[in-house]
Protein backbone atom coordinates (compact mmCIF):
# COMPACT_ATOMS: atom_id res chain seq x y z
CA UNK A 1 0.00 0.00 0.00
CA UNK A 2 1.25 3.47 -0.80
CA UNK A 3 2.24 6.10 1.25
CA UNK A 4 -1.09 8.54 0.25
CA UNK A 5 -3.36 5.79 0.64
CA UNK A 6 -2.37 4.82 3.91
CA UNK A 7 -2.68 8.54 5.04
CA UNK A 8 -5.75 8.70 3.60
CA UNK A 9 -7.23 5.55 5.31
CA UNK A 10 -6.00 6.58 9.08
CA UNK A 11 -8.00 9.81 8.20
CA UNK A 12 -11.35 7.68 7.30
CA UNK A 13 -10.82 6.21 10.42
CA UNK A 14 -10.52 9.79 12.34
CA UNK A 15 -6.96 8.40 13.59
CA UNK A 16 -4.66 11.76 14.09
CA UNK A 17 -1.16 11.76 12.71
CA UNK A 18 1.91 14.02 14.35
CA UNK A 19 4.35 15.07 11.49
CA UNK A 20 7.62 17.23 11.75
CA UNK A 21 6.94 21.16 11.97
CA UNK A 22 8.29 21.32 8.25
CA UNK A 23 5.68 18.92 6.99
CA UNK A 24 4.66 21.18 3.78
CA UNK A 25 1.01 19.73 2.39
CA UNK A 26 0.45 20.00 -1.49
CA UNK A 27 -3.08 19.41 -1.05
CA UNK A 28 -5.50 18.31 1.45
CA UNK A 29 -6.35 15.30 0.11
CA UNK A 30 -2.76 14.80 -0.78
CA UNK A 31 -0.28 13.29 1.23
CA UNK A 32 2.30 15.27 3.30
CA UNK A 33 5.51 16.59 2.30
CA UNK A 34 8.47 16.57 3.99
CA UNK A 35 11.57 18.86 3.01
CA UNK A 36 14.31 17.61 1.58
CA UNK A 37 16.74 19.17 4.15
CA UNK A 38 15.78 16.65 6.68
CA UNK A 39 15.90 13.41 7.15
CA UNK A 40 13.60 11.17 6.09
CA UNK A 41 10.60 11.48 8.39
CA UNK A 42 8.16 8.64 9.28
CA UNK A 43 4.84 10.26 10.52
CA UNK A 44 4.17 9.03 14.11
CA UNK A 45 0.65 7.69 14.35
CA UNK A 46 -1.11 8.50 17.69
CA UNK A 47 -2.32 5.82 19.62
CA UNK A 48 -6.07 4.22 19.20
CA UNK A 49 -8.37 5.95 21.35
CA UNK A 50 -10.97 3.38 23.21
CA UNK A 51 -14.79 4.32 22.63
CA UNK A 52 -14.98 4.74 26.70
CA UNK A 53 -13.05 7.76 26.91
CA UNK A 54 -14.48 9.04 23.56
CA UNK A 55 -17.72 8.41 25.27
CA UNK A 56 -16.74 10.41 28.50
CA UNK A 57 -15.41 13.56 26.51
CA UNK A 58 -18.44 13.65 24.13
CA UNK A 59 -20.86 16.48 25.18
CA UNK A 60 -23.98 15.41 27.37
CA UNK A 61 -27.51 15.53 25.53
CA UNK A 62 -30.49 16.12 27.71
CA UNK A 63 -32.45 12.97 27.45
CA UNK A 64 -36.56 13.30 26.93
CA UNK A 65 -37.98 11.17 29.07
CA UNK A 66 -41.42 11.24 27.81
CA UNK A 67 -40.79 10.28 24.59
CA UNK A 68 -38.79 7.05 25.86
CA UNK A 69 -42.04 6.28 27.50
CA UNK A 70 -44.59 6.96 24.85
CA UNK A 71 -46.29 9.75 26.53
CA UNK A 72 -47.61 13.38 24.48
CA UNK A 73 -47.43 15.70 27.55
CA UNK A 74 -49.46 18.12 25.47
CA UNK A 75 -52.36 15.52 24.61
CA UNK A 76 -54.01 12.82 25.85
CA UNK A 77 -52.02 10.94 28.12
CA UNK A 78 -50.78 7.35 26.47
CA UNK A 79 -50.76 3.86 28.58
CA UNK A 80 -46.91 3.11 28.45
CA UNK A 81 -45.64 0.08 26.77
CA UNK A 82 -45.32 -2.96 28.79
CA UNK A 83 -44.30 -6.11 28.12
CA UNK A 84 -46.33 -7.59 31.34
CA UNK A 85 -49.28 -9.82 30.20
CA UNK A 86 -52.54 -9.05 31.84
CA UNK A 87 -54.23 -12.11 33.59
CA UNK A 88 -58.10 -11.76 32.85
CA UNK A 89 -59.96 -12.97 35.82
CA UNK A 90 -63.43 -13.72 35.85
CA UNK A 91 -66.09 -11.96 37.98
CA UNK A 92 -66.82 -13.56 41.24
CA UNK A 93 -70.70 -13.68 41.64
CA UNK A 94 -71.50 -12.19 45.32
CA UNK A 95 -73.49 -14.45 47.44
CA UNK A 96 -76.85 -13.32 48.30
CA UNK A 97 -77.32 -12.00 51.70
CA UNK A 98 -78.81 -14.50 53.81
CA UNK A 99 -83.17 -14.06 54.36
CA UNK A 100 -84.02 -12.05 57.41
CA UNK A 101 -84.90 -14.98 60.44
CA UNK A 102 -88.55 -15.11 60.90
CA UNK A 103 -89.75 -14.90 64.53
CA UNK A 104 -93.05 -15.18 65.34
CA UNK A 105 -95.33 -16.21 68.07
CA UNK A 106 -98.88 -17.00 69.29
CA UNK A 107 -100.74 -17.53 72.27
CA UNK A 108 -103.72 -20.04 72.72
CA UNK A 109 -106.48 -20.60 75.12
CA UNK A 110 -108.25 -23.83 75.35
CA UNK A 111 -111.37 -22.55 76.80
CA UNK A 112 -112.84 -25.67 76.47
CA UNK A 113 -113.36 -29.15 74.55
CA UNK A 114 -115.32 -27.34 72.13
CA UNK A 115 -113.48 -23.85 71.79
CA UNK A 116 -110.01 -23.07 70.97
CA UNK A 117 -108.72 -19.05 71.10
CA UNK A 118 -105.70 -18.23 69.40
CA UNK A 119 -104.22 -14.62 69.36
CA UNK A 120 -100.52 -13.51 67.51
CA UNK A 121 -98.24 -11.78 69.55
CA UNK A 122 -96.86 -8.50 68.32
CA UNK A 123 -93.84 -7.06 70.20
CA UNK A 124 -95.39 -8.07 73.33
CA UNK A 125 -98.22 -10.68 75.20
CA UNK A 126 -101.54 -9.39 75.72
CA UNK A 127 -102.00 -6.78 78.24
CA UNK A 128 -105.00 -6.32 80.81
CA UNK A 129 -107.24 -4.44 78.52
CA UNK A 130 -107.14 -6.82 76.28
CA UNK A 131 -107.38 -9.75 78.43
CA UNK A 132 -110.60 -8.03 80.08
CA UNK A 133 -111.64 -7.60 76.19
CA UNK A 134 -111.50 -11.10 74.96
CA UNK A 135 -112.46 -12.30 78.46
CA UNK A 136 -115.97 -10.03 77.81
CA UNK A 137 -116.20 -11.56 74.09
CA UNK A 138 -116.01 -14.95 75.12
CA UNK A 139 -118.90 -14.15 77.83
CA UNK A 140 -121.06 -12.87 75.30
CA UNK A 141 -121.02 -15.86 72.81
CA UNK A 142 -122.31 -17.70 76.19
CA UNK A 143 -119.00 -19.07 77.59
CA UNK A 144 -119.09 -17.74 81.32
CA UNK A 145 -115.58 -17.89 82.00
CA UNK A 146 -114.54 -15.69 85.45
CA UNK A 147 -110.83 -16.54 84.65
CA UNK A 148 -109.36 -17.14 81.30
CA UNK A 149 -107.39 -20.82 81.61
CA UNK A 150 -103.34 -21.29 81.80
CA UNK A 151 -101.87 -19.54 78.08
CA UNK A 152 -99.93 -21.44 76.16
CA UNK A 153 -97.66 -20.01 73.78
CA UNK A 154 -96.18 -21.30 70.11
CA UNK A 155 -93.73 -19.86 68.46
CA UNK A 156 -91.01 -20.23 65.95
CA UNK A 157 -88.21 -21.02 65.91
CA UNK A 158 -88.89 -23.60 68.42
CA UNK A 159 -85.40 -24.16 69.50
CA UNK A 160 -82.39 -21.74 69.02
CA UNK A 161 -80.65 -21.47 65.30
CA UNK A 162 -83.62 -22.83 63.79
CA UNK A 163 -83.89 -22.02 60.28
CA UNK A 164 -86.54 -22.31 57.79
CA UNK A 165 -88.13 -20.39 54.88
CA UNK A 166 -92.16 -19.11 55.57
CA UNK A 167 -93.37 -22.20 54.05
CA UNK A 168 -91.74 -24.46 55.96
CA UNK A 169 -92.53 -21.99 59.41
CA UNK A 170 -96.18 -22.30 57.87
CA UNK A 171 -95.97 -26.16 57.93
CA UNK A 172 -94.89 -26.09 61.50
CA UNK A 173 -97.46 -24.35 62.69
CA UNK A 174 -100.21 -25.51 60.89
CA UNK A 175 -99.03 -29.15 61.72
CA UNK A 176 -99.11 -27.77 65.38
CA UNK A 177 -102.59 -26.60 65.19
CA UNK A 178 -103.93 -29.73 63.95
CA UNK A 179 -102.42 -31.72 66.09
CA UNK A 180 -104.02 -30.22 68.97
CA UNK A 181 -107.59 -30.10 66.94
CA UNK A 182 -106.75 -33.66 66.58
CA UNK A 183 -106.31 -34.39 70.41
CA UNK A 184 -109.50 -32.79 71.30
CA UNK A 185 -113.55 -32.47 69.88
CA UNK A 186 -112.25 -28.90 68.82
CA UNK A 187 -115.29 -27.08 67.05
CA UNK A 188 -114.39 -23.61 66.86
CA UNK A 189 -111.10 -22.05 66.54
CA UNK A 190 -111.30 -18.19 67.17
CA UNK A 191 -108.36 -16.88 65.33
CA UNK A 192 -107.57 -13.18 66.37
CA UNK A 193 -105.26 -11.10 63.94
CA UNK A 194 -104.19 -10.99 60.38
CA UNK A 195 -101.10 -12.88 61.65
CA UNK A 196 -102.56 -15.72 63.40
CA UNK A 197 -105.12 -16.44 60.04
CA UNK A 198 -102.01 -15.60 57.91
CA UNK A 199 -99.11 -18.54 59.43
CA UNK A 200 -102.00 -21.10 60.75
CA UNK A 201 -104.24 -21.72 58.08
CA UNK A 202 -102.50 -23.59 54.82
CA UNK A 203 -102.34 -21.55 51.60
CA UNK A 204 -105.08 -23.85 49.72
CA UNK A 205 -107.46 -22.66 52.53
CA UNK A 206 -107.06 -18.95 51.67
CA UNK A 207 -109.77 -18.53 49.09
CA UNK A 208 -111.89 -18.87 52.41
CA UNK A 209 -110.59 -15.94 54.55
CA UNK A 210 -112.70 -13.53 52.75
CA UNK A 211 -116.03 -14.98 54.09
CA UNK A 212 -114.87 -14.61 57.82
CA UNK A 213 -115.14 -18.36 58.16
CA UNK A 214 -112.62 -21.11 57.18
CA UNK A 215 -113.25 -24.85 57.75
CA UNK A 216 -110.77 -26.36 59.26
CA UNK A 217 -111.65 -30.35 58.92
CA UNK A 218 -115.21 -31.83 59.22
CA UNK A 219 -116.15 -30.62 62.45
CA UNK A 220 -113.93 -27.97 63.40
CA UNK A 221 -114.22 -24.13 61.35
CA UNK A 222 -111.92 -21.11 62.05
CA UNK A 223 -113.64 -17.87 62.67
CA UNK A 224 -111.49 -14.99 61.68
CA UNK A 225 -111.58 -12.04 64.01
CA UNK A 226 -110.02 -8.31 64.05
CA UNK A 227 -107.17 -8.25 66.43
CA UNK A 228 -107.68 -7.47 70.25
CA UNK A 229 -105.56 -4.55 69.71
CA UNK A 230 -107.31 -2.74 67.06
CA UNK A 231 -110.66 -3.41 68.76
CA UNK A 232 -109.14 -1.49 71.30
CA UNK A 233 -107.78 1.04 68.90
CA UNK A 234 -110.94 1.05 66.82
CA UNK A 235 -113.84 0.34 68.56
CA UNK A 236 -115.92 -0.11 65.15
CA UNK A 237 -114.24 -3.25 64.58
CA UNK A 238 -116.01 -4.77 67.40
CA UNK A 239 -119.00 -4.42 65.39
CA UNK A 240 -117.56 -6.80 62.55
CA UNK A 241 -116.08 -9.29 65.11
CA UNK A 242 -119.91 -9.61 66.40
CA UNK A 243 -121.25 -10.32 63.08
CA UNK A 244 -118.52 -12.88 62.70
CA UNK A 245 -119.58 -14.25 65.81
CA UNK A 246 -123.14 -15.01 65.19
CA UNK A 247 -122.80 -18.29 64.42
CA UNK A 248 -121.75 -19.20 67.82
CA UNK A 249 -124.71 -17.74 69.94
CA UNK A 250 -126.56 -20.11 72.04
CA UNK A 251 -129.73 -21.04 70.41
CA UNK A 252 -132.63 -19.12 72.24
CA UNK A 253 -134.54 -21.29 74.97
Amino acid sequence: MDQQRHHQYLQTLGICQYLPRDTIYDDVAAEPVVAEAGAAAVAKIEQPVSPIEIAKKAPRTPVDVASLVNLNLDGPTKPAISATKTKIVAPVEEPAPPAAAIEVKFSFWQISEELLVCTAVEGALADVQQMQLLSNILNAIGCGVARLPQMEMIEWPPYPNASGDESEVREFLVTLLNARLDSKPVRSVLLFGEGAANWLLSPDLQPQQATGRVALSEQATALLLPSLDSMIEAPEQKAIAWQTLQSLLPAPS
